[in-house]
């Protein structure tokens, strides 16, 4: 179940993937998250301190293979999040908020001044001007790994105003700059060494070796709140049985990737941690993903072009099932997004587990076919236990699944060629946008070969290509929302093109000598613990 993320990242090599971001707020705004603090730093320039902890240590179960910071793979992301920072960037609410521009406004609907904080120091204690700004965005849109180049595709032109403004031009309205640029770090014009960080964020690098550990230590000239910890250690430990025992001994005070057959439940507290009152020092917490996994059903050709077997199938699948599967770290989901998203729709019910009128809506086509009904459902290897729950519930209304697992790489033919019958996949709406998954997934492909990409079943439907054409452009967040709100409801009930499932949990397991509290897009900021 957790590979279809993963793939998604595979596919789109990160050009199209952005980790959780809410619609930008337009105009100039400052942060006001924390007012006093802030405007003391602001006038100033001295960064606000209190007490402190000497160490902290968190641990991850993947290891980071590269430190280049154009890839926007989540491995690599958790760590430089510490390091790194971009012109904006968002709250753990996911609000655009300042970073190393103070303030920005829109001048047209295709320029955009954003206005540098003064003094900000990089960790070899140059002060950032506008060159490195420009530079930094200028690797992230032209350097031949970077994963960012779709997402800034709409910028033709930065330009340094004078030596706190910088101007961006985009060829189109975009209502999503800022939070893709949230996601661009920014680094001295002229660095090359990456595997020795260098940026601007509450952490500095002292140490690291590919597929290992990092060391960080708390940056001393930081322009923002001074980060009570003075030292982060961030440990890959890919065990789960070591990573749990580390978190019991202490070696470890926060846990990111817990599996959740070792969560403590409602009803029971797995084995790998024992009892939750045997570990009264450990607590648990989840925080949605933001992930929704579901079925793309092929409503052009084959057994799936009757729109009566593709409502069978919806009332065929019990969401509580897929909970279960989750071990209870799941909800079910009626259209494609999540409710934290911009485009979630609250009045769309979608079709609520009924076998009865699932045999009603099957049973006229199964019963009048001469041959037995197969169809085909592609999948990567590792979401054997979804699937085979689809395939028997199929099974009750006379229909054969054929299961096709396959690796990453055929999985993304496959899905390139357009020619699946039925596919399933996880997608995390990393821009807190359903357009993500709108553009990807659902449009017609179109000249760029952007639109549509992965759109593994050819489904063509021109008004709702323009809805999503519009929400493109449209800075207008109200008509902007009706238009993502309007496709999917098109999407769900009246075209089904595909089956919503569930939406995962992601979970965390931290000492209670520290104060932590998840974040929407998952991260963890070592600054923001106490």
């Amino acid at each position: 179940m957790a590979n279809t993320f993963d793939i998604k990242k595979i596919f789109k090599g990160g050009a199209l993937v952005l980790f959780v971001l809410v619609l930008l707020l337009l105009g100039a705004q400052l942060f006001f998250g924390d007012q006093i603090m802030f405007l003391a730093k602001y006038f100033t320039g001295t960064p606000v301190s209190h007490s402190s902890a000497e160490k902290l240590t968190i641990a991850y179960a993947l290891p980071v293979q590269s430190l280049e910071p154009t890839l926007f793979d989540p491995t690599s992301r958790s760590r430089l999040i510490n390091v790194y920072e971009g012109l904006v960037r968002t709250d753990r609410n996911l609000k655009i908020v300042p970073a190393i521009a103070v303030s920005w406004g829109l001048v047209d609907p295709l320029h955009w001044d954003f206005t540098l904080r003064p003094h900000v120091k990089f960790h070899n204690g140059k002060e950032v001007t506008p060159d490195d700004i420009v530079a930094s965005i200028d690797r992230a849109r032209n350097y031949t790994d970077s994963q960012l180049k779709t997402f800034l595709n709409t910028i033709t032109e930065l330009k340094i105003i004078d030596a706190s403004t910088l101007r961006i031009t985009t060829k189109t309205p975009d209502p999503l700059l800022l939070n893709k640029l949230a996601v661009v770090f920014i680094f001295p014009k002229d660095y090359t060494n990456f595997d020795s960080p260098v940026g601007t964020g509450p952490y500095e690098v002292v140490s690291w070796k590919s597929g290992g550990d990092m060391s960080l230590k708390r940056f001393s000239d930081y322009w923002g709140t001074e980060p009570f910890y003075a030292q982060v250690d961030l440990r890959t430990i890919p065990d789960k049985d070591e990573r749990l025992a580390a978190l019991k001994k202490d070696d470890v005070q926060l846990l990111a990737d817990v599996p959740p057959s070792a969560s403590c439940t409602v009803d029971n507290f797995q084995k790998e941690l024992s009892s939750c009152t045997a570990l009264p020092n450990i607590t648990l917490k989840t925080v949605p993903s933001l992930q929704v996994n579901f079925l793309m059903l092929n409503v052009n050709q084959g057994l799936f072009k009757e729109k009566a077997l593709r409502q069978a199938l919806a009332y065929a699948l019990d969401g509580q099932e897929f909970v279960k599967i989750a071990d209870g770290y799941a909800q079910p989901i009626h259209q494609f997004v999540s409710s934290g998203v911009f485009g979630f729709n609250p009045d769309l019910k979608g079709f609520d587990f009924d076998m009865e009128k699932a045999k009603a809506a099957s049973e006229p086509i199964v019963s009048q076919s001469f041959e037995k009904l197969s169809v085909t459902l592609d999948y990567t290897t590792g979401d054997d236990v979804v699937v085979q729950y689809v395939q028997e519930q199929l099974k009750l209304l006379g229909i054969d699944v054929v299961l096709n697992p396959l690796s990453p790489d055929d999985f993304q033919k496959k899905l390139l060629a357009g020619n699946s019958e039925m596919y399933y996949l996880g997608w995390r709406s990393e821009l807190g946008d359903a357009s993500d998954f709108l553009e990807s997934i659902i449009h017609s492909r179109d000249a760029t070969g952007l639109g549509g990409q992965f759109n593994g079943t050819n489904y063509v439907n021109k008004d709702v290509d323009a809805l999503i054409d519009s929400s493109q452009q449209d800075l207008n967040q109200k008509s902007r929302l009706k238009s993502l709100q309007d496709a999917m409801k098109i999407l769900v009930e009246n075209d089904i093109v595909g089956i919503p499932l569930f939406e995962t949990q992601t979970l965390f397991a931290n000492q209670n000598t520290i104060t932590f509290e998840p974040r929407v897009d998952g991260y963890i900021y070592a600054a923001e613990l106490r």
